[in-house]
This record gives structure tokens, C-alpha cells and sequence, in this order.
């Protein structure tokens, strides 16, 4: 099966929107940490973060992976948290690589396979920008090229993809609409 994307660009906070999924650019060790990850323990309290934690019991959560959990919150009833950040295994790099993001997007492009919903909505920030390191060029090119595919699709998944600051939101219009 396939899905057909639709892209919007957001100015704004990620915790704002009423999706079916919000992805959370977390860890491997399932900690709400800091930046987004932080915004999301603040929204959504320490119970997503226990939600997180019972997903390790279950798991080896490695870089690239995503889990899915309920969110504790009414707009967004389910968070795919994103493995970015790799603190679990000391024999690899702590920090992401565009690869990391590739790898994520298609593990995200799974979870909505297997919803039973023919249209989903889902929103997510730039991942791997911030204590990751990476360029926000290559990351939101990334994602264009990642979300341009499968036009003609069965499913249906609108794509929100948030600029916190001014600057990223603008970037990322130029970026997406570019031809």
C-alpha cells in the first residue's frame, strides 16, 4: 500500500497541533530531555514519559527506530517518538546523521501503514536541528524528498511540518515550495 503526502508548512509550536500523531525527536534511552523533547514532557506531563519507559521493557530502542505511545493529551492522541539522540550504545555516534533521519521518516511511513485509518494527520518539527547538530538545509530536503513520493496512493496523510522561529519557518517555505 502507499501513501499519498500533502505537505503544510507551520509557524509555531509543534504542541499546538491537533494531528492524529505528533513525532517527538527523542532518544535512545526514552527520556524526555531537553528541547522539543522538554516541550513535550511541560504539555504532556511525566505520564508520557512512563509511557516511553514501558516501551523500553518491551524493546531495544536504537538510533533510527520510533515508538509509538499514547500522549496524555487530548489534541494529539498518539506521540511517535523518534530515536535521534543515541545514549544506549557507547560503540556508536551519539549524534544523528541525515542517514538517522532517512531511516526514521521510513519507520514513520510504516506506523502509518499499519493505522487502520484511510486518512491520517501527522505533525513534526525539524529533527536532528537541534542538540543533533544537523543543517536544517539538508534535513527539510530530507523531508521534501522523503514526502514527494507516492502521489498516487490508497491512503491519505497530511504532513504538518512546524518552524518554531521565524527563521526556520521561513526556510522551510523556501525549501519545500522550491521546484
Amino acid at each position: 500500500m502507499k501513501i499519498s503526502y500533502e505537505i503544510k508548512i507551520k509557524f509555531g509550536d509543534l504542541l499546538d497541533a491537533q494531528t492524529d500523531y505528533l513525532i517527538n525527536p527523542s532518544n535512545t534511552v526514552m527520556l524526555l530531555g531537553s528541547g522539543v523533547s522538554m516541550a513535550f514532557k511541560r504539555h504532556c506531563g511525566e505520564t508520557l514519559e512512563k509511557y516511553m519507559q514501558e516501551q523500553l521493557k518491551i524493546k531495544e530502542i536504537r538510533q533510527g527506530d520510533v515508538v509509538k505511545t499514547a500522549s496524555n493529551h487530548a489534541s494529539f492522541p498518539f506521540v511517535l517518538h523518534a530515536a535521534i539522540m543515541n545514549y544506549a550504545d557507547r560503540s556508536e555516534s551519539k549524534k544523528p546523521s541525515l542517514a538517522t533521519i532517512a531511516q526514521i521518516l521510513n519507520n514513520l511511513q510504516e506506523i502509518i501503514l499499519q493505522d487502520q485509518s484511510k486518512y491520517i494527520k501527522i505533525a513534526l518539527p525539524l529533527m536532528g536541528c537541534g542538540a543533533g547538530r544537523l543543517d536544517k538545509h539538508e534535513v527539510i530536503s530530507e523531508y521534501k524528498c522523503f514526502f514527494k513520493q507516492n502521489l498516487d496512493a490508497e491512503k491519505e496523510c497530511e504532513v504538518e511540518i512546524y518552524g518554531f522561529s521565524e527563521s526556520d519557518f521561513r526556510l522551510l517555505k523556501e525549501i519545500m515550495t522550491k521546484s
